[in-house]
């Protein structure tokens, strides 16, 4: 009875988060810590709803943190800490595979953008672009089918 309540709460509560996170990066090329921190507090929910476990979650937030900090390093701070901070708290959301996902997701769509925008002459290659709002939609798309996408594609081999 309890999931049935919780789980759809937590899908809204971490779609608000998210869509708070994206606004916030668009606009100001920010994202807020204290949005990040609720977002991450809330992770409970899923839990208390009967979804997930602590170390699916921690491998989550595991797994995003350090492929976005890899990143960041490796781009010589190309990527921000908000990024970073962002897929850590998303990650207690979804767990390492759906974090997988996610970033796939972010990166493909994040990727296009770019390739459009600067296509169109609108920026070029070396401006910046905000990648929260991108990885606001993977972290949303992998939420409601990352589980079922991570199946697919392992299904291929």
């Amino acid at each position: 009875m309890m999931g049935a309540v919780l789980l759809p709460l937590g899908g809204v509560v971490f779609g608000a988060c998210l869509a708070g996170l994206a606004y916030a990066d668009i606009r100001w090329g920010l994202l807020p810590d204290r949005l990040v921190a609720l977002l991450a507090a809330t992770a409970v929910i899923p839990w208390l709803g009967g979804q997930g476990s602590g170390m699916e979650a921690l491998g989550g937030s595991g797994c995003g943190a350090c492929l976005l900090w890899l990143l960041r390093w490796l781009s010589r701070g190309g990527l921000g800490w908000g990024d970073v901070k962002l897929a850590g708290a998303a990650g207690l959301w979804l767990g390492w595979q759906s974090m997988l996902v996610a970033l796939g997701m972010a990166f493909l769509t994040g990727g296009l953008w770019a390739c459009v925008l600067v296509w169109q002459g609108r920026q070029g290659w070396s401006d910046t672009l905000p990648f929260g709002p991108f990885l606001a939609g993977g972290f949303l798309f992998a939420y409601e089918v990352g589980a079922e996408c991570w199946q697919w594609y392992w299904s291929l081999w």
